[in-house]
Parts: structure tokens; sequence; C-alpha cells
């Protein structure tokens, strides 16, 4: 027997060869499979100040569509299509709807149009929509019929009852080398007093969600009266291991906002996992997500 065949034949070759496929398999996956495979999530939240007259109501999330490179604008079309279908009351979303240029928000609004909802679509600006231009985003998105609330309120009347969203838009700055705290609250503190300014202008006993990109924000509003917070920016880190979570978190607090429903300090937050991607393209163990999240009193 030659020395190959004898080589090809050996444990080690063949434990070699399998690490080498199942890697090859898991990026194939990565790359092509799970960026596409959209989840829809049911989340209920329970609110105790809730009015009778709101309770059901549903809201339909969508989040960090970065169309651009990566991403294209018909790729939006199940995320749309799945909002529908779940006929929602209020349609939000949170940010990062284009990447790279402000002009990849014309065929993203065109694609955007088809949204339906019962009391209209609403949206915030992430990082990357300032950094490609906000107001061209702004823009292009009003034209397409989406309320887009620039450090803003809206009350949305529901019967005999008032339901305020209140929007602030990113402040444009993302240091992920240092993920700094500090840092952040210095670089957000127009915004952190725009919020402040917009949430004691709204009469207290109406309830009132706070529409932020950045999820870390909410960490800056510990004692203001939020019933409920809806976020977006960390794409659940693209990339979630078994056991050991996502290996990088785009926040100031790790693994806290990486997706999902959590305790901020003045209310529950629902970071959203996003429906597209950033460099490096991939997704793995964080399926896109559009989220249904139904308001309950209790």
């Amino acid at each position: 027997m030659s020395g190959r065949r004898r080589l090809r034949r050996s444990p080690l070759y063949i434990g070699c060869l399998a690490v080498v496929s199942a890697l090859g398999l898991a990026l194939l996956y990565a790359f092509r499979v799970e960026p596409h495979w959209l989840q829809v999530t049911h989340v209920d939240i329970w609110l105790p100040a809730l009015p009778q007259a709101l309770d059901g109501l549903t809201i339909a999330q969508i989040s960090d569509l970065h169309v651009g490179p990566y991403v294209r604008a018909e790729d939006l079309r199940p995320a749309v299509q799945a909002a529908n279908r779940l006929s929602p009351d209020v349609v939000v979303l949170t940010g990062d709807l284009v990447s790279h240029s402000a002009s990849n928000s014309v065929a993203c609004a065109r694609e955007l149009t088809a949204l339906q909802s019962r009391y209209g679509i609403y949206a915030v600006l992430g990082n990357n929509d300032i950094w490609a231009g906000a107001d061209e985003v702004a823009r292009n998105l009003r034209g397409a019929g989406i309320t887009v609330l620039r450090d803003e309120k809206q009350p949305l009347l529901m019967d005999e009852s008032r339901l305020w969203l209140v929007g602030i838009e990113d402040a444009g700055f993302t240091d992920v080398a240092s993920n700094s705290c500090d840092k952040f609250r210095t670089l957000w503190t127009e915004k952190h007093k725009a919020a402040i300014s917009l949430l004691r202008s709204i009469p207290e006993a109406e309830p009132r969600i706070l529409l932020v990109h950045h999820p870390d924000f909410n960490e800056l509003l510990a004692g203001e009266h939020i019933d409920l917070a809806l976020s977006g920016h960390t794409h659940g880190g693209q990339v979630r291991l078994p056991f050991l979570g996502s290996p990088f978190v785009p926040s100031c607090l790790g693994q806290k906002y990486a997706g999902g429903l959590v305790q901020g300090p003045a209310s529950p937050v629902y970071v959203n996992r996003g429906i597209g991607v950033t460099a490096p393209p991939l997704r793995f163990g964080c399926r896109p997500e559009v989220t249904l999240l139904r308001l309950r009193r209790g």
C-alpha cells in the first residue's frame, strides 16, 4: 500500500477532512442561509399603567435594514410581507435603514411603501443613516408616507386614549473600539437633553414608547417615565455561539443589549436583531427578525 493511500485511511486524515468540511458548511450557512432565514418573534409586554383601551395593541418592529453593499432593497420584501401578515396596529422602524450612501434610501423607501398598519408607520434614524446623510434619508422616507421622528414626539389617538411615540435620532457616534460608557454619555449629551424635554412635556398619566436606535441610550434615562423602549443597532452580535454568547456586541454594556427583551433603568427595552448585516456580512445564531409586540395591561 502506498504512503498516500495509507495517509488517506488514517484517523488523523479523516478527522482533519471532517473538520474542514464542517467549517466549510458552517461558513456556507452563515453567509448564504441564515442572513435570509427570517424569524417572526411574538412578545407580550405587560404594563401596569396601560389604559384599558390600549390593552392588546400590537406594534410590529423592524430594524437595521442596511440597504447598501450587502443588502438589496428587494431583500426587504419577506420582512415587509411578514409584518403585513401580522396586521399590526403600528409599525416602527428603529434605525439604520441604509448603509454607505443616502441614495440607497430611494429603493429602500420604495419597498417600505408596501407596509400596512392601522395607525401608521414611524421611524427613527440610526448611526448609519446619519453617516450616509440624515436629511436625504428622512426626506425619502417621508415621501413614502413614513413619519420620521427626529427628536420629536407623536401622539396616537386610539378610542379615548393617547399613546405617545418619542423618537430620538442617533447621535451618529459609535466608538466600537473603546465601547466606553463614559464616552457614550458625553457624545449623547444633547440627545439626552432632548429626550428629557420631550418626555416631561407629555402628561404624566399618558403612556409613552421611546424609539431610539442605540440601546445604550436607555442607560441615560433612569428616573424618567417611559413605558417601553424599542431599539436595534446590535444585530444580536450577528454571531452568537452556544454557551458563549456573542463574541462582539457594539454596546458599552456588553451582552446586556445584544438582543431581545431586557430591563433598562427606566423601562423594559426590546432590542431587535435587525434584518440586514454589516461587514462581515454573515449571521450565525442570530436570525434576522421581525418582532410583533403586544401591549398588555397588568
